[in-house]
């Protein structure tokens, strides 16, 4: 590997997306439940929705955003960097016209979906329609930043698109209270976010120009690079596509068959475990470019990193997995109180295991796409969106949030597996449910059983117990001696120093 992509670099940037995503999340920790206090359910479960749109509907680039990514980066390797400006452009041209033709769609049917498909109470549909119309303004403009951040991810400036990552996240949450300071309309709240987004687009793009001043220069739609482009985005549009429908569903449908209210009950702990992905998402921005770059030079070594980096996430997750669904309950009776908590511990607990293995399976999904073989993610995909789709209907409509929470478990377990027996078919290597994979499957058992002691004390005795016996079947079976050596390294000089 290149200086470039040496682990190093890897680790480096790698911390820079951690802190990227790990600040916001503490103020998301802080402000999240004066929010939902000042605003009350019904409204909190609107505002997770408008997150939802404000935050994630960059899916809507087409998968040119990761596509340009990796265009880019062959382009600075090959010293073609004079074809950088037509093909970002083109890109960036091709993410508005398509995001905007969206937009019009979701306005045209907005009524429709404020005042009959969400159960919205009556009392605040007109001021939820209001902020849905800023919502579907601001698609574009989502859209199009990450396609803006996949040319400074192609750059390597993890740096710069953490420091305005952190500046977005903080102001999120942020906002949102000080608003409350003056109103509670919605309309408000989310117009502050919108022109939040707006900023946030300028910062992109201005360090966009400062990294490559050709870009000035170029502005223009290059008819003859939209097949390139779509060629190796194709399959990527699939996944981006049928992956935030997959992530989302379960609150839309949650909001449509249940309540607003009901999606607040769901989405809270939905909200503090899913920001554990900020650990396998970091480290597979990072990575994704790694394996494209290097897998035809060293494919072993690639396999090796791949298997590496599932490793270690699994090590460095399970204890806070541990913790957050033993101590389920506490946790939110302090956080927000006991009322809320006797409605959300169950769902933390069910969401808390999907979050392990969806950790796990970033790495395998971001190997699969990085050398090249997206086609397989995304068809895997294909089939388990009607499945999933119908099962979560059914689970919401018989259980509620708790089979909600329950189908969701049962399918990041599943895709987790999917993904590590593709990852290993595609290069020829024969996947086994050898004794690590059956120790990843006894201990989410365990601690759900732990979880339902009613006695703290005990409970705090046997957590210990079973960190013990986690660090020893780590050691024994997941750690090999590369891992140990380096460990050993590190330790050393501490224990000298004492």
């Amino acid at each position: 590997m290149t200086n470039r992509n040496s682990l190093k670099t890897i680790a480096k940037n790698a911390l820079f997306n951690f802190l990227g995503y790990g600040i916001p999340l503490l103020f998301a920790l802080i402000f999240i439940p004066t929010i939902l206090n000042k605003l009350g359910t019904d409204k909190f479960g609107v505002l997770n929705l408008a997150w939802i749109v404000i935050g994630y509907f960059g899916f809507f680039d087409l998968g040119i955003g990761r596509a340009l990514t990796k265009i880019v980066s062959e382009k600075i390797g090959m010293n073609q960097l004079s074809e950088i400006a037509s093909f970002f452009w083109t890109s960036l041209i091709i993410m508005f016209l398509f995001s905007s033709l969206i937009s019009f769609c979701l306005y045209i049917f907005s009524e429709k979906l404020i005042f009959s498909f969400f159960k919205i109470p009556a009392e605040i549909q007109q001021e939820t329609l209001r902020a849905f119309y800023l919502l579907i303004l601001s698609i574009p403009l989502v859209t199009t930043t990450a396609g803006i951040r996949g040319l400074l991810e192609a750059y390597q400036r993890f740096d710069i698109i953490n420091i305005i990552r952190i500046i977005l996240g903080i102001s999120t949450f942020l906002m949102p209270v000080i608003v409350l300071f003056f109103s509670s309309d919605l309309f408000w709240i989310i117009l502050f976010l919108v022109l939040i987004r707006i900023v946030i687009w300028f910062m992109y793009l201005i360090s966009a120009f400062r990294i490559n001043k050709d870009l000035l220069q170029s502005i223009s739609l290059k008819i003859n690079l939209i097949k390139p482009i779509f060629k190796l985005s194709s399959w990527m549009t699939v996944s981006n596509i049928t992956v935030p429908v997959i992530v989302y569903i379960d609150r839309l449908l949650i909001a449509s068959l249940i309540s607003s209210a009901a999606v607040a009950y769901y989405a809270t702990p939905y909200e503090i475990t899913t920001k554990l992905l900020i650990i396998p998402g970091a480290l597979t921005s990072v990575l994704f470019p790694t394996f494209a770059a290097n897998y035809f030079k060293d494919k072993m070594a690639t396999i090796k990193l791949s298997d590496k980096a599932m490793k270690y996430v699994g090590l460095l997750l399970s204890p806070i997995i541990a913790i957050i669904i033993i101590f389920s309950f506490e946790l939110l009776q302090i956080w927000i109180g006991e009322e809320f908590a006797q409605q959300s511990y169950l769902i933390l607990e069910f969401l808390s295991i999907g979050i392990l293995f969806n950790s796990i399976a970033y790495i395998p999904f971001s190997f699969i796409e990085g050398i090249g073989r997206p086609d397989v993610t995304a068809k895997l995909q294909l089939i388990e969106l009607p499945v999933y789709v119908t099962l979560m209907w059914l689970a919401i409509k018989i259980s509620g949030i708790y089979g909600a929470a329950l189908v969701y478990m049962l399918r990041m377990i599943l895709d987790c597996f999917l993904m590590i027996y593709f990852s290993k078919k595609i290069v020829n290597i024969k996947f086994s449910l050898d004794k690590k994979l059956s120790y990843l499957i006894l201990i989410p058992i365990v601690i759900i059983t732990i979880s339902y002691i009613q006695l703290f004390i005990l409970k705090i005795f046997l957590f210990l117990i079973l960190m013990i016996l986690f660090a020893f079947i780590s050691w024994k079976y997941f750690l090999d001696e590369d891992d140990i050596s380096i460990i050993k390294t590190k330790i050393k000089p501490l224990v000298n120093k004492i």
